[in-house]
């Protein structure tokens, strides 16, 4: 009986998922009804990335080069690897082949990156804003803040989710992030990806269906994960956008359209993922900050505003 249950499953949809997903769309739906009241953006005349917005409305994705010099890029992947060095600043990070454990532990960890990276797609610094005050003034650059403003058409855009990372080569197969996904978090939302090294087809680029974010399949909220081979058969291999980039460039997408990251055929790929949305994300922690007066810089009334739905450290 569970091997027919599966074989319809995987053919068709798990009646139990639709059902959740829809319940899902329609709290999305009500809480994009509710911000329609929300203040519009004052545009600016000077906005240096009119051109970008447009492709960015219209596709769903935009690569912007060299907004950052490399000197400020390699001083975050120096944070990221004095964290990553010391096992308390680690989430949680699932064992995907049998070694007798679930989650990276310490005795694992301590045997070294060389050792740990063959048993999990990644690894991700917990509360990297607490963390490393780099990455919170990332966070507010204020190119960012305009895109994501003009994106929404409001003013009123908060810091939902933030995710320090670096994914592995290894001989796991395809799981989890690397399978193609729309976000069903939040009615509307914008990421922001910055890779802290550079990035070709080999070492896991983001990859985004363009347009997805406005053309998504039949029932697509049937099931999460979605196989390669359905997606490129629904929307043309033409129709992906594999973000291969240079340390600088920066990666900005509506992830309510399909996305992935490429499985890794070599090295690594370490990299920061910033949300913005116009409301929190549900079923999502809120992001944890340190007092704005405990920041080594200066923090403006505006920018404190996008912290709205953050958890502040006591």
């Amino acid at each position: 009986m569970k091997v027919i249950i599966k074989k319809i499953d995987n053919r068709l949809f798990n009646i139990f998922t639709l059902i959740n997903y829809t319940f899902v769309d329609l709290k999305l739906f009500v809480s994009f009804l509710l911000n329609l009241s929300k203040s519009k953006p004052q545009y600016k005349t000077n906005f240096s990335y009119s051109s970008e917005l447009n492709t960015l409305k219209l596709e769903g994705v935009i690569r912007i080069r060299k907004i950052y010099n490399s000197s400020i890029i390699k001083e975050l992947e120096k944070d990221f690897n004095n964290l990553k060095d010391e096992f308390v600043n680690l989430s949680p990070a699932k064992i995907e082949t049998d070694i007798d454990k679930k989650v990276l532990d310490k005795q694992v960890f301590n045997k070294g990156e060389q050792h740990y990276k063959r048993f999990v797609k990644n690894i991700q610094i917990k509360d990297p804003f607490i963390k490393s005050p780099k990455v919170l003034k990332i966070a507010l650059n204020n190119t960012f803040i305009d895109i994501a403003k003009n994106y929404f058409d409001t003013n009123d855009v908060y810091m939902t989710g933030v995710n320090f990372r670096r994914s592995y080569f290894n001989n796991l197969p395809a799981t989890d992030t690397q399978m193609y996904h729309r976000d069903r978090n939040s009615y509307k939302i914008l990421k922001v990806f910055i890779y802290l090294n550079n990035v070709d087809e080999d070492t896991g680029p983001f990859q985004y269906i363009r347009k997805s974010h406005k053309k998504w399949p039949f029932l697509s909220n049937r099931k999460y994960r979605w196989e390669d081979d359905y997606i490129e058969k629904k929307y043309g291999k033409k129709s992906i956008f594999s973000a291969t980039s240079e340390i600088g460039d920066v990666i900005i997408a509506d992830t309510t359209g399909f996305h992935k990251g490429k499985q890794l055929n070599k090295n690594y790929r370490t990299m920061l993922t910033l949300n913005y949305s116009t409301f929190a994300e549900n079923g999502k922690s809120r992001v944890k900050i340190l007092k704005f007066e405990n920041y080594p810089f200066s923090i403006n009334d505006e920018h404190k505003k996008i912290f709205k739905y953050a958890s502040i450290k006591l």
